[in-house]
């Protein structure tokens, strides 16, 4: 199956990881189209890039990855929404079980599943499949 180029927006308040995701995405077939530390920027770029997907974090430097997931799910046609994947260090059941009630289609942590991201991200650009996937490496 042929692949398509998919675009990513990234929502992470750490500079480090923003970077490795970056260098990690960009060795699939994705681009990068641009990223936030903070909920209002994630959500007002998000909303004019219109990206295939996101990456978002829970922990930022203003507002959280749940602001943004709700106001994904608010704003955007789930026809028409990206694949909202979150990558957080915050991995307990409650946090998971929030996530999933706002729409993300996956969660993982940061520390073990980070790979399990470019996997999802390939997937989506051979097929567009998702499906929220809530297992978490212990």
């Amino acid at each position: 199956m042929k692949s398509r180029n998919i675009s990513v927006y990234l929502v992470e308040d750490s500079p480090i990881i923003s970077n490795l995701l970056t260098e990690l995405i960009e060795t699939i077939d994705a681009t990068v189209v641009g990223h936030a530390d903070t909920a209002s920027e994630a959500i007002a770029d998000i909303a004019a890039l219109r990206p295939d997907a996101v990456t978002i974090d829970i922990g930022l430097k203003a507002g959280n990855g749940f602001d943004v997931l709700e106001a994904l799910a608010i704003n955007t046609d789930e026809d028409n929404a990206p694949l909202r994947i979150v990558l957080t260090n915050y991995t307990t059941d409650a946090y998971r079980y929030a996530a999933q009630q706002l729409g993300a289609d996956h969660f993982f942590g940061k520390a073990m599943q980070m790979g399990e991201v470019l996997s999802v991200l390939e997937s989506l650009s051979k097929s567009n499949a998702g499906g929220f996937d809530s297992a978490i490496a212990a």
